[in-house]
């Protein structure tokens, strides 16, 4: 069976193709808007729609090319249809409804964190191994920061998340205090990798919030670091040591959660993916836990794709009602299934 999976979450748009009989990814195509949203520095929802208007059916196109198939050849349609920002989820979702209508094929909506959760058993469509279950696995993003228990492939526990703003848009905001224009997470972490001293990243004390047993919250530290740039005299040197302490501040709050949850829960394999789990420091301090590729950390229909392939093979991919509509909120609660 063909599996053809859609992402339009936030500012890319993302098409993958997934053949269950021989367990290949057949295509995986990412059309990023971050040119687009550069001039606005940041992304603006209203224009993150009118990107994937005009870049979905290319996407597609490409994606249907290098599979060397055709849509007659799909047999399921998946697509994220929550969380994420509503009128760029209403686009995937309307274009795969679409398509699933016209073809008399079913089609299923997912959760994008869901799908992230799973990124690591993108693995065994090339032919390597995932990690064994169970998992506490860290799902770390500019809009989302959630740790989670993963017991098996169809089951997972929330432990907790962040109590207002995510890791990634810690480093953004950070970033762009600093001067380093957007996307300033992945700038951010060039400049500290290529240019700190251990030094420089403990200059400054910058605070690490604790927050009930698993929860997060990075909205202090985004404040301190606001208060100390008003301080200071903006040479490039202190710059950089407050780039690279509040990234160590970052770091340490995310390391830390997980590594109680891992010894709390006895559960040693530790996962951690989402657009974050690219930075360099974040793996090379996680040492001990498995990152999936970063092309699969980030925004991707691949790993949507293999959600609805995983289901389909434990007999859990249920088709979705025609007037199941996409949300903005992840909808997580105690316990997940």
């Amino acid at each position: 069976m063909k599996i053809l999976a859609v992402d339009t979450s936030c500012d890319e748009s993302c098409v993958a193709i997934v053949d269950t009989q021989s367990w290949r990814l057949l295509a995986d195509v990412v059309h990023s808007h971050v040119d687009a949203m550069k001039r606005f520095g940041g992304v603006v929802p209203e224009v993150a729609s009118r990107e994937h208007l005009k870049a979905l059916p290319l996407a597609v196109e490409q994606a249907l090319e290098t599979a060397n198939c055709s849509l007659q050849d799909i047999d399921w349609f998946a697509v994220s249809d929550r969380p994420g920002l509503i009128g760029a989820l209403l686009v995937g979702v309307s274009y795969v409804k679409a398509a699933a209508f016209a073809l008399e094929k079913p089609y299923t909506g997912l959760n994008h964190i869901e799908a992230h959760l799973y990124s690591p058993l993108l693995s065994t469509f090339e032919g390597g191994q995932a990690p064994a279950f169970p998992w506490i696995a860290l799902v770390v993003s500019g809009g989302h920061t959630e740790l989670f228990h993963v017991k098996n492939e169809c089951e997972y526990e929330w432990l907790g998340g962040t109590l207002d703003d995510a890791a990634g848009e810690a480093y953004d905001k950070i970033g762009k205090v600093l001067g380093l224009g957007y996307p300033a997470g992945p700038k951010l972490d060039r400049w500290v990798r290529e240019s700190a001293t251990d030094s420089d990243r403990n200059k400054f004390a910058f605070p690490v919030a604790r927050t009930s047993e698993f929860d997060f919250s990075f909205s202090g530290l985004k404040t301190a670091v606001s208060v100390e740039v008003g301080k200071q005299r903006m040479s490039d040197p202190r710059r950089l040591q407050i780039a690279a302490s509040a990234q160590e501040a970052i770091l340490e709050a995310l390391c830390t959660k997980v590594r109680e949850a891992s010894a709390k829960l006895g559960v040693p394999q530790i996962v951690a993916t989402g657009g974050v789990a690219c930075n360099s420091r974040f793996r090379a301090v996680l040492r001990e836990a498995h990152f999936p590729a970063p092309r699969h950390c980030t925004d991707n229909a691949a790993m949507v794709a293999a959600l609805a392939a995983v289901r389909l093979r434990q007999g859990k991919l249920a088709p979705s009602e025609w007037t199941q509509t996409p949300s903005p909120r992840a909808d997580f609660g105690p316990t997940l299934s």
